[in-house]
């Protein structure tokens, strides 16, 4: 008898089948839900933004408690995600405060405290929060060289990093030269102080929100 053919693995196979089809329905309602908002820079310790969405009740307490003034709420232009909390880098990025003032200020669990593991050691707290990742653009960042102009020595977006060396170090090109910034996404908490202290006149390094 094959292990097909034996109840337990017969039961097996339908609850994995079972499990597989749920969580194929569930990323379908997730991607048609949140694909009418914009993808929006959430506070520290959001949750995923299915279950933020749901859970927020849009009451600006995590706005009012950052001392920062990061934190914006969403225009009706932003559809399901209006009156929502968020942060634009490039105007006021999150500072990453010890305490994180704004997570315990959310009466609704939209906010939590951050915990993950990264190169192999469990961390809380800020260094632990993953808002998004830090982007570096080639064809905007002046170590880069362009048709018209030679690269340029910067490194404010490591400077600025409240983890530097650990989520952005900088790299000399396999051809020599300028180095230049590379992002270490594991370690990247997406805080957007790179995004705000970029020296380009638009930002050449740039925070993609996690979803």
């Amino acid at each position: 008898m094959s292990k097909l053919d034996q109840p337990h693995g017969r039961g097996d196979f339908f609850k994995s089948l079972g499990k597989l089809v749920a969580g194929f329905v569930a990323e379908q309602v997730e991607e048609a839900v949140t694909s009418t908002s914009p993808k929006l820079l959430r506070p520290p310790g959001a949750l995923d933004e299915l279950a933020f969405l749901t859970a927020c009740t849009r009451c600006d307490k995590c706005m009012l408690a950052c001392p920062q003034g990061s934190i914006q709420t969403a225009s009706p232009r932003s559809a399901l995600a209006m009156g929502t909390p968020f942060i634009s880098p490039r105007a006021m990025p999150c500072f990453l405060c010890a305490d994180l003032p704004c997570i315990p200020a959310c009466p609704d669990g939209a906010l939590v405290w951050p915990q993950r593991t990264i190169k192999g050691e469990r961390e809380e707290g800020p260094r632990a929060v993953q808002m998004g990742v830090a982007v570096v653009d080639p064809l905007r960042c002046l170590t880069f060289p362009r048709e018209d102009e030679p690269a340029l020595a910067c490194q404010t977006c490591l400077d600025r990093c409240p983890f530097p060396e650990e989520a952005i170090r900088m790299v000399v090109p396999e051809e020599g030269g300028i180095p230049r910034p590379e992002v270490i996404e594991e370690a990247c908490t997406g805080c957007g102080l790179c995004e705000f202290g970029c020296a380009s006149s638009e930002a050449s390094i740039r925070i993609e929100a996690r979803r």
